[in-house]
């Protein structure tokens, strides 16, 4: 007989999938062209397959990665409030991509991301070890520390760009119109590779969410554990921003839903925020195609800036005895 925490991941995971299933559609569908997929014209194909469809299935892989990489950064760190963009990964990867910019090397704006993203977690590294061993608060600090330098050599190369400035400011607001087949082919094997990769270290996760003494005597290499859960964070978020811009507050949002929803196990809480992540990034990405009805467009790291800085509040406001603890 099926037992009722199980019952419940299994519906949580079909209705979760339904969403992203049903957001698809109207995510194909929907915009400024208007698609029917039993009367399509040949413009209207074309759109489908050129224009839309990379969107919204590299709208629906951000998604999920940046979710991923969220619900890992707070695993290891032991604190709900730990992101890419809380981290500094997201800024130290903007900052490299703001290089490729500037020099014009627009192609390669993903690799001048990785790179600046994982030195930005190495700098991360290096400034909360002390004598080998690392603090998840120490390092939650380094990161802000990071975010913050990251964030005024942006501003000053936006400053000392006249020519690239507006491509920069465009690109730092996220979004998806530079979604390509290639793009899409990178991305979905980093994901993948990153999920079967944690998919083995699910319950090492959960254990090393009390403290590191009880994880290491349970058997768990704890600092091993902890530089692969960041590589792996790092990859995601640096490949997404490479590709998508900064789009924050997503990795905070979506696994933090999944845990009030009382899904903690890294082998519940990791694949529910997958699939839930990615119909939310599609689901905004509609939203930022549809808001102005104009053929306009909103950035989309507007919009989930603005809904990551309520839940953010909400966060401070109603659970401030729990902000450093799993619950």
């Amino acid at each position: 007989m099926v037992s009722s925490p199980a019952f419940k991941k299994y519906l949580t995971i079909c209705i979760s999938a339904a969403f992203l299933i049903g957001i698809l559609f109207f995510g194909l569908t929907s915009g400024a062209v208007e698609i029917d997929f039993f009367n399509m014209t040949n413009v209207q194909k074309d759109i489908l397959l050129h224009v839309r469809g990379p969107r919204v299935i590299l709208a629906a892989l951000v998604g999920a990665a940046l979710s991923l990489s969220g619900a890992l950064f707070q695993y290891v760190m032991k604190n709900p409030l730990a992101d890419s963009f809380t981290t500094g990964v997201s800024s130290s990867s903007a900052m490299g991509a703001v290089v490729a910019i500037m020099i014009g090397t627009i192609k390669l704006i993903p690799i001048f991301a990785l790179v600046s993203g994982l030195i930005g977690l190495y700098a991360v590294y290096r400034i909360s070890s002390v004598k080998g061993s690392v603090q998840p608060i120490t390092m939650l600090l380094a990161g802000i520390v990071i975010h913050t330098f990251a964030a005024s050599v942006i501003s000053l190369m936006k400053f000392l760009s006249d020519d690239a400035v507006s491509s920069i400011i465009f690109w730092l607001m996220g979004g998806f119109q530079a979604a390509s087949l290639e793009n899409i082919s990178v991305l979905a094997v980093v994901l993948i590779f990153s999920i079967l990769v944690m998919r083995t270290e699910f319950l090492s996760l959960d254990i090393i969410s009390f403290d590191d003494t009880t994880a290491a005597s349970s058997g768990v290499n704890v600092d091993r554990l902890r530089k692969k859960a960041f590589f792996i964070a790092a990859l995601l978020t640096a490949i997404s921003v490479g590709y998508a811009g900064i789009i924050g507050f997503v990795g905070l949002i979506i696994p933090h839903m999944v845990r009030l929803l009382k899904f903690v196990k890294a082998s519940d809480l990791i694949p529910i925020s997958l699939l839930i992540g990615a119909g939310f990034m599609v689901l905004n990405d509609l939203i930022a195609r549809t808001a102005m009805g104009d053929g306009r467009e909103l950035a989309v790291g507007i919009i989930t800036s603005f809904i990551g800085g309520l839940f953010f509040l909400y966060l401070l406001i109603k659970r401030k005895r729990e902000l450093f603890y799993f619950d």
